[in-house]
């Protein structure tokens, strides 16, 4: 496990969404303690929290009341305490330091980072008392992730309905200490197709999903890693991670130039175009001008162009081509690209490659490290070829 997490849960009618971040902590490796007001029960169910977690649900202090753990033992163990929602009641009990019910009374026992989303009606969350308290909360070092404007319970719209979940598992995410193997390592990795204008509405791109550098990020964080995305923008990201979108390869190059100095490793999975139009018509062509001759110029190698002052950050491409001169090609490209390491994939096999939810690749390193990983999911590839890098990732940093 990754970690503990007490998921405290107040009585607003948001409280029925904590059962899905309960399922995204387990989901993240996190070990999760539901603790709930007796409000909060009536809106979502102890018995589900306790399903979707594998720890009892605790609604009450006294045993055979709903009490699951001892508060005092769990707040020794517990890295983080995220309150979500937290209605203006426990916000009030919390910063005053009152405890009269399970989860108040673990608030004032727990003694590592505190991250709070409170939900509310906005009249409620404008009060000035509930100001005041989260501004004390604030100064004694909680995370509060702002309540965003919308439809509220009540009808009315307005400031108070709880932020995003994608919000709230960030901040908790942020607020966690980082374990694992690549602990203390900050990653940037490039995902997706660039996408370079023929005319205002068209663009030469390639096949790319993403999806190898989405399994990149995920396997990273979970490994322990501190990961910022820089995503094509024709690319989904379900990732909760800190993404940075670009089109063309000159965006792309503009945000390495940025980003890769502050990363002990550049994982380069994006998909860049060899070749762009070399004169982008500005308006949108019209095939009533009948047929059309396309001049291509060749894109600068974003790889090779990197800024790296002492060899640093690491730097990891990814490569496809024919299997029949996949180990060659991949030698040429680390001496060429003057990368750390290539991983290179097939494009001419079944069930690998682009497009692909499974592939299969060849690492190779300047300091000698080759190995060949079978077809498997992207998934499973990408925390294989983390852990096998991560000796050399860790070296010198």
């Amino acid at each position: 496990m990754s970690g503990v997490v007490v998921l405290g849960i107040s009585g607003g009618i948001a409280a029925f969404r904590a059962a899905e971040l309960a399922r995204a902590l387990v989901r993240e490796g996190y070990e999760v303690f539901p603790i709930l007001t007796r409000n909060a029960a009536r809106f979502v169910s102890p018995y589900t929290l306790s399903i979707l977690t594998g720890h009892a649900a605790q609604v009450s202090l006294w045993r055979g009341e709903g009490a699951a753990v001892d508060h005092i033992e769990l707040a020794r163990r517990a890295d983080l305490l995220l309150v979500a929602p937290a209605t203006a009641d426990v916000l009030a009990k919390m910063a005053a330091g009152i405890a009269d019910d399970a989860l108040t009374t673990y608030a004032v026992a727990h003694r590592r980072g505190v991250v709070l989303a409170p939900a509310m009606n906005t009249f409620m969350w404008r009060h000035p008392a509930t100001q005041a308290a989260v501004e004390v909360l604030a100064r004694r070092g909680a995370v509060v992730v702002a309540p965003e404007v919308g439809e509220l319970a009540c009808g009315d719209v307005g400031e108070g309905r709880l932020a995003s979940l994608e919000r709230i598992l960030a901040a908790a995410l942020a607020a966690l200490p980082r374990r694992g193997p690549l602990a203390g390592l900050r990653l940037l990795i490039t995902a997706g197709a660039t996408r370079e204008p023929l005319d205002a509405v068209r663009v030469l791109t390639n096949r790319s999903s993403g999806r190898m550098g989405l399994a990149l990020v995920s396997a990273a964080r979970r490994l322990g890693a501190e990961v910022r995305l820089l995503a094509g923008g024709g690319m989904a990201v379900f990732e909760v991670v800190e993404c940075e979108r670009f089109e063309t390869a000159a965006e792309l190059a503009q945000r390495l130039a940025v980003r890769a100095p502050e990363a002990d490793c550049v994982l380069h999975a994006a998909a860049v175009a060899d070749f762009r139009p070399a004169h982008p018509v500005a308006g949108k062509m019209d095939r009533r001008g009948g047929a059309l001759t396309v001049e291509l110029e060749p894109v600068p190698d974003l790889a090779a162009g990197m800024a790296r002052p002492q060899g640093r950050p690491y730097l990891v491409i990814f490569a496809a081509n024919a299997s029949h001169e996949l180990s060659e090609r991949a030698h040429a490209k680390l001496v060429d690209k003057g990368a750390d390491a290539v991983v290179a994939n097939p494009i001419d096999e079944s069930g690998a490659g682009m497009e692909s939810v499974t592939n299969r690749a060849l690492l190779l390193s300047r300091r000698g490290l080759r190995r060949e990983f079978p077809l498997q999911d992207k998934e499973s590839l990408a925390r294989e070829l983390l852990l096998t890098l991560a000796p050399e990732l860790l070296q010198g940093r």
